[in-house]
This record gives structure tokens, sequence and C-alpha cells, in this order.
């Protein structure tokens, strides 16, 4: 008797005989077209919805993924995937299993033929089914390799076949009599040759583009093979979870996952909980209404009752944007409500970088919400996932999506990254409010694989994005490729300054673009005095007497050694006084407990405290200065900064406008993170600041930030090709899906430290640490070369104690975190 057809590799010492269901390949079929059924009829109506698409389609847009699903992992029958699956995972296939798929479904005469009654959807369904791993297009090659044999005849693979019958009506399947084999090209004794399969077949795809120029037709497409992607990833989760057929249920896990709800109450609440965690009185907390004397702003009430599906909020800091956004998500949970609709969630949307969640942290702690309802409740953890075959998830995205990595790492480490990708997204079908990076929702266009798993979940929700003036040139196109083809998804722009070129590039999208101004009488409210500095010693004397009259400074530094440098000699030279640094170069942990240390530190009226800190606090800190100090950066940034300074100010209680001291930046190698061009930019908006002969208001950075800006058009139809989800016909997309890019290169990268693998070791023995556990102790270093040949536990870096030293004390909570060794 043959042995059975394997899906998945798993750890023979834990299944002795025969293998667990999760990792046969009849069962793991089975899983992902319930999973396909599933998601279709639970999130299927919000997709179609969302996407502008008519509701009449929900039956196609069904059996369309649903044959996806199916056809996805027939290729798997093959000996050198079965040999992959069985351990011998250095081996080259041939073709991916994904391809051997192709070649069944759209050129095997039999299958072909059996499949035709579903001839109209088989071509969507056939890219699905190709790219659910997303490695297929113009350079997908034939590998060099000896002939692989397909298992035609196998009893798994004619039984996969008849349940794909059964499921779809289809008429009896084809049998065969023995297996074939798949050589390179037509030389050697293989019954078929790849190079020419793969070849009919993609010229044939390309034929059919001309059929998918209208965005609604490539809207289809592009749901069938995201939700084939999803559909796939929770298939594997929740039976890797539930090891025996019997003991789970697909739909069950699926229904309860996207039927989360997010309602009026839980906004109600959540509002009202920030109001009185503000309110400075001792009563006690009553959740069921206001603290005495708070009443929403009318520019707050202006964007909760915005009549269009997008609106742009422009106001300055510190205009209760924060508010007036959950305010907005609000009415949309009654309306959701309202119309009887089953799931709804939000995500709140930062602009961090693409390689790092801090600032999404910093936003789970203190944006104007409670951490505890920013929340992730992943439904499988990492060991349960880890035994993935290493040849499904091999990971050549970092290469082609530019993420910054200069030493590549091993297939095995690819795909733990793979895993933690997918946790994270799936933990986002449970979440009521999701904190993220914008990347979380605008990767979608990339094909980024945390995005698409999340597309189930993003389909059912209203988004926000903030401060969309921080987003490159590549992210905002994202956002406007996003915008035009997700028409029935409630969204919020949120910004302080917006050039005329975006906002034009906006309502050319999308013309039904609601304005809502900031309130006039805070945008004008005299607030800023800006003085050029001559250097950071010069600014030591206004310092110190900001501190002695019990002020509050804020020290913004563009890098980390910078700041640790001023930090350093202010505790020399203001002893007993509240001193503090806060960069990136922390683990979370400790992060936090310094977050929350400044924050009550600058609340307390009439005690000076100073704080350094890089340009996380531009973003992640609810804070109000009497002094500002900042190196020079972007009009951006520096209008970010500006909003630290003086945030407290209102009409009714004005005060006096409060100084910022703008350092130069005294070397032309001293530029960096910012560019030459963002540098004399800033200096020509200073310029016409200072100009006015007055003391500033919001209203006047963002006018004079007009003036300078690029009047230059953005290039629509370049966002609409990077736009790979989409894609354009005869150039990206469609038939094609591979990772595209999401934005720039950072420069960090997040590791472990030794000493706390060795301790959780000594407590927890092999054991795989907990996802939150990975959380806290994550801390980001400078790229540099070697990280690449580090040990890795669950995808991250172990940095050893001679490469990266970590400076923290556990019982004063000082430090300056962590930075490489000089060698």
């Amino acid at each position: 008797m043959r042995p059975p057809l394997l899906a998945k590799s798993y750890d023979h010492r834990d299944f002795k005989g025969a293998p667990p269901d999760f990792a046969l390949l009849t069962q793991h079929s089975r899983d992902v077209a319930a999973a396909c059924a599933s998601l279709a009829e639970v999130a299927g109506p919000a997709a179609l919805e969302a996407a502008g698409l008519d509701a009449r389609e929900g039956e196609r847009f069904a059996s369309t993924l649903r044959l996806c699903g199916w056809m996805q992992d027939l290729g798997k029958a093959n000996s050198d995937f079965q040999a992959m699956a069985r351990g011998q995972t250095q081996i080259q296939q041939l073709v991916r299993h994904e391809v051997v798929s192709g070649f069944l479904v759209w050129l095997d005469p039999a299958i072909r033929g059996w499949l035709a009654p579903m001839e109209e959807i088989l071509l969507v369904a056939t890219w699905g089914a190709l790219g659910h791993h997303r490695k297929f297009d113009d350079e997908a090659g034939i590998n060099l390799g000896t002939a692989l044999t397909v298992h035609a005849a196998h009893e798994d693979f004619a039984t996969i076949l008849r349940d794909m019958a059964a499921d779809l009506g289809l008429p009896a399947p084809p049998s065969f009599a023995r297996d074939f084999t798949i050589g390179r090209n037509r030389r050697g004794d293989a019954d078929r040759a790849a190079g020419p399969m793969r070849q009919q077949m993609v010229d044939g795809f390309r034929d059919a583009e001309a059929a998918f120029q209208g965005e609604p037709a490539r809207r289809f497409v592009a749901l069938v093979k995201g939700f084939g992607i999803a559909a796939d990833v929770v298939a594997s989760a929740v039976a890797r979870r539930g090891v025996t057929a019997a003991r789970y249920s697909l739909p069950e896990s699926i229904g309860r996952s996207l039927s989360t709800t997010l309602t009026r109450g839980d906004l109600t609440a959540l509002i009202h909980r920030w109001a009185w965690c503000t309110y400075d009185r001792d009563a006690p907390a009553d959740l069921s209404q206001l603290p005495p004397g708070f009443s929403y702003r009318p520019f707050q009430e202006r964007v909760a009752a915005s009549p269009s599906r997008v609106t742009l909020a422009e106001a300055g800091c510190g205009s209760g944007k924060s508010v007036a956004a959950y305010l907005w998500a609000r009415e949309w949970a009654a309306r959701r409500e309202a119309a009887g609709a089953s799931g709804f969630r939000l995500f709140f949307c930062l602009p961090t970088t693409g390689t790092s969640t801090e600032h999404f942290k910093d936003y789970a702690l203190e944006a104007d919400v409670p951490a505890e309802l920013v929340h992730s409740r992943a439904s499988v953890d990492l060991h349960t996932l880890a035994t993935t075959a290493d040849q499904e998830e091999d990971d050549d995205e970092d290469a082609r999506a530019g993420a910054a990595r200069r030493d590549r790492a091993a297939p095995a480490e690819s795909a733990l990254r793979a895993v933690r990708d997918k946790i994270e997204a799936l933990a986002l079908w449970d979440a009521r409010v999701a904190v993220a990076t914008a990347d979380t929702v605008l990767g979608l266009m990339a094909n980024a694989r945390r995005a698409l798993c999340a597309l189930p979940a993003i389909v059912q929700s209203a988004i926000v994005f903030d401060e969309i003036h921080a987003f490159d040139d590549q992210l905002f196109g994202h956002l406007l490729v996003f915008l035009r083809n997700f028409p029935g998804i409630p969204v919020l722009l949120m910004t302080a300054s917006l050039p005329e070129a975006r906002r034009r590039a906006l309502a050319e999208v999308r013309p039904d673009l609601h304005v809502v101004p900031g309130p006039p009488d805070l945008e004008t409210l005299p607030r800023y005095r800006l003085v050029e500095s001559e250097g950071v010693e010069a600014c030591w004397p206004e310092i110190d007497g900001c501190l002695r009259r019990g002020g509050k400074v804020l020290w913004v530094r563009n890098r980390v050694e910078w700041a640790n440098a001023a930090y350093r000699s202010a505790r020399e030279r203001f002893q007993g006084m509240s001193v503090d640094v806060y960069h990136s170069r922390l683990r979370y942990r400790d992060r936090s407990r310094r977050h929350r240390r400044v924050i009550d530190r600058f609340k307390r009226a009439g005690v000076p405290a100073l704080l350094v800190a890089t340009q996380v606090a531009e973003m992640s800190l609810d804070l109000s200065a009497d002094l500002l100090v900042t190196d020079e950066a972007s009009v951006p940034a520096m209008i970010q900064r500006l909003g630290r300074l003086n945030r407290r100010a209102t009409p009714e209680s004005p005060g006096s406008p409060k100084r910022a001291l703008i350092v130069p930046i005294a070397a032309k190698r001293d530029i960096a993170p910012y560019g030459e061009e963002e540098i004399e930019a800033s200096r020509v908006w200073r310029s016409g600041l200072v100009k006015l002969g007055r003391a500033l208001h919001q209203r006047d950075l963002s006018e004079q930030f007009a003036l300078i800006a690029s009047g230059r058009s953005l290039d629509y139809s370049a966002a609409e090709e990077a736009a790979v989800f989409l894609g354009v016909p005869e150039r990206t997309g469609l038939w094609r899906t591979r990772p595209g890019s999401t934005r720039g290169a950072g420069y960090t990268v997040t590791v472990l430290l030794e000493r706390d693998m060795d301790a959780h070791r000594r407590e927890h023995g092999a054991r795989v640490p907990a996802a939150e556990w990975l959380r806290e102790h994550e801390v980001s270093v400078p790229i540099a070369r070697g990280v690449g040949s580090w040990p890795r536990v669950a995808g991250l870096p172990v940095a050893p104690e001679d490469a990266v030293t970590y400076d923290y004390d556990d019982s004063t909570g000082e430090g300056t975190g962590a930075r490489w060794r000089e060698s």
C-alpha cells in the first residue's frame, strides 16, 4: 500500500504511526475548500460592497473561490514535494507545487474536460491557485533538477477529485491508470515537459488579459486571490491546533472570528474612558456619561457627521482629531447596526516604518484610547505552526520589496517570519479595535502577506489613516489606489497639513471626498515663536531657565546617539531634576515603562521635566512642552514637533506663545535621515514664517508649507501599476502574483537579546517563546553586517552579548537602551 500523500510536514516524534489529519493532502484540500466556502459566506458580501461590486456577484464569487481552494494544492501530489514534506528539505523542486496544480487544471486534457461546466470561472480560479504563495509571474521559471512524478494514480489523488466533484456539483472525475512524469524539457524519457507547458499556460493568460481592462473585473480577481490566500492560512492554522478533523470546525472558527463586532456602545465607553482619564478631579469615573463640563468640540462633531464614505479632517495638533476619529467610527458602527450587518471593526492606522511596530505599540499605550481595548488575540501560537514545510514559505519578499536586510535569512528562518505575519494577521480577525501601521492595510496593494491574510477583516472595517502628510510617495500612491478601488469602505483621513497636489489627487480618485477643516479659533491661536539657534551649546542657558521656572522641555534630536549624548549631558547639568530619554532602542517592556513615566512627569504642574527624544516623539507622545529644542528636519516633521509645544493652549486659556529653538545641522554628512532637498525646503519654510514678524499659529505652518510645496501632480497611472494587488493588464497583477513594495528601506532590524533568551531557557527550557513574550523583549538596533548569521528564535535574530550591549536598570528605570559594541 502506498503511503498517504502529505500536504504538510509534521514532527514524527509527536505522532507515532499514521500522520495527523492536518498533514494529509486529502484533509488539507477539504479544509481549504471549506475555508473558502465559509469566507465567501461570512465576509463575501462585505468584500463585494467594499470593492463597489454588484451584490448579485456573490454566487459567482463563492463558486470561484471554492474552485480556487480545491485547486491550490493538487500539485502537491508530486514526488519532489512529497520528499520534502517527509524531511528531504534540501531537495530542489523542478517546479513549485502550485505550478504543477496549474499544469493539471489548465493543460491536462482529462481534468480540463471534466472542469468544462465551470469554464466561465476557471480562469480566475486558476490565477488564484497559482498565486496563493505569491510566487508566480513572468519570472517564475523552471529549476534545474531531475524529472518529477505526478502521483495521478494514487488513491488520495482520486479521493480529492471525487470530493471536489461532490462539493462543486461536477460529474464523475477522470481516473488515471498510472502516474506520469514531468521533465525540464522534451529531452529524456519524461512524459511531459515543464518548460513548454509553462510557456503555453502563460501565453494563454496573456491573451486573456484583454478582457480585464475594467476596474470591476480586476477587483473581482484581486478579491478571489486575496481570499484564497487567507483561506489557506486559516485552514492550516485551525487544523494544526485541532490536529484531528473531528476536533475542529472551520465554518465555526471563521464565523466566530469574523462575526466580531465593534458596537456603538463599545466606542461610547472607549471615548468616555478616555475623557475620564483626562479629568483632573478625584471624582470616581462613571463610564455611562462624560465627565462634568466635558463636551465635544464642533470640529469633532462635524467629522463624526460627515455624509461621505471618505472624509479628510485637516486640523493642527491638539485639535482633538483622535476623539473626532472615534466619534466618526461610532457613527459608522451605528449605521452598521441599523443595517443588521454582522462583523465590524476599526483600524486606526499610523505612518510608521515598514520594518517596525514600535509606534503601533506606543499608540496602543497612549493615543487617546485605553490600551486594554487595543488587543490582538491570535487563535494559534508560533510553536504550533513552526513545522510548516520550509519550501512553502521560503521568502523572496525581502529582496523584491526592498526591505532593509543586508544578510539574507535561510529558508527556514524566512518560513518562521512568514508564520509570524500570518499569526498577527489572523489576530486582526478577532480584534474590535486595531491600532496598527498604515502598512497593515495599504500593504494589501503590494501583496504583502500580512495584509492579504487580514483582507477578510479589512473589508468589514472602518479605517482611519492618521498623519497622511508623513506618507512617502509610494505609500501615498497605494492610498490613492486603495481609495479608488474600495469605495465601499468608510475611510477617515487625518493630517495637520497637506500639500495641494496631494489634496487634489485625493479629490480626483474620490469625487465624494468630504473635507472638514480644523477649528478656526484653535488654528489661529498664537502658540509659537521660532528662534534659530547657533548650536547645541547655545541652547543650554534657555533650557536651564525654563526648568528653573518649573517648566517642561522637549528636545528632539534626529539620531539616537545624539539623543543619548544630550541626555547624559543633561543629567550631569540638572541633577535632582526629572530627565528622560525616549527612543526606539529600548525593549518594548522598558519603553512602555519609560513612556508612562514621561507622560506622568509632563502632567505635573509646576514640576520641571526634560525629555530628550528622537523622531518617535512626533507622533507617539501626547504631551505639551513649554520649550521645544529641535534639530533641523523636514517640514512635516517640524510641524509635528511644534505640535508638542504649547499643545494645551485654548482660546479660553491661551497663555503666552512658547519658544522653539531650531538647532542647525552642522555638516552635510549629518543630514540623514533626511535629504538635502528636505532640509533646504525646511529652511525656506522657516524663513517665510520668520518674515511674518509675529507669534505663529498652526494655520501659519500649513499655509507656508502650501506655498513652498511642489505643485507637481501625482501620477496615478504609476501608482496603479505599482499596486500589484489589482494590477494593470500586460504589466502587473491579474495572473501575476508577487509581493511589491510598500515603502522604502528602513535602517533598523528587530532583535532579541542573548541575555533575555538565556533567562527564558532557564525558566521554560527549549519551548519557543510566546508571542507576547517576544513583543515585550524585542528591541531595534541599526542594521550591520553579521546579523544574518546570528541564531534565530521565532524568526528573530538573537544578538550576542559581544555584539550588542543593552543599558537599562530595572530598579531605577534609567538607561539608554541598545547599541552596538565598539570593536
